[in-house]
């Protein structure tokens, strides 16, 4: 039978299929960038390694072969999105007026032009 013609299923929480989808819509965008692509593939590895730690016996059986490869890939682009939305999050903080800065200075030079006489 041709591997084509073939079908293979595993048992996975109700959540799993939604993640799935999301991480299979991110992936797309994500891999773009070079550096986010190779911290995809890292973590990939990472999780493979742990998700197929039971060796041969593991390969006799597809579903948790299969769940295990697609978990794998799922926690992979994951983490990378929480990597890309932290980035963005320090990125806003950067930009942010935390200490009131810009407004100090305006107020010193509202007085500093106010005394200009």
């Amino acid at each position: 039978m041709a591997l084509a013609d073939r079908t293979y299923s595993f048992r996975a929480p109700a959540q799993f299929a939604e993640r799935l989808l999301a991480a299979e819509r991110a992936y797309r965008s994500l891999v773009r960038d070079p550096a986010t692509a190779a911290r995809i593939t890292r973590e990939l590895e990472i999780e493979l390694q742990r998700g197929l730690r039971q060796g041969d016996e593991r390969a006799r059986v597809q579903g948790p072969l299969l769940r295990a490869v697609t978990g794998a890939f799922v926690t992979a682009v994951e983490r990378a999105m929480g990597e890309e939305l932290l980035v963005d999050e320090l990125r806003a903080f950067d930009r942010a007026d935390l200490d009131g800065d810009d407004e100090r200075r305006a107020l010193l030079q509202a007085t500093t032009l106010g005394h200009d006489d």
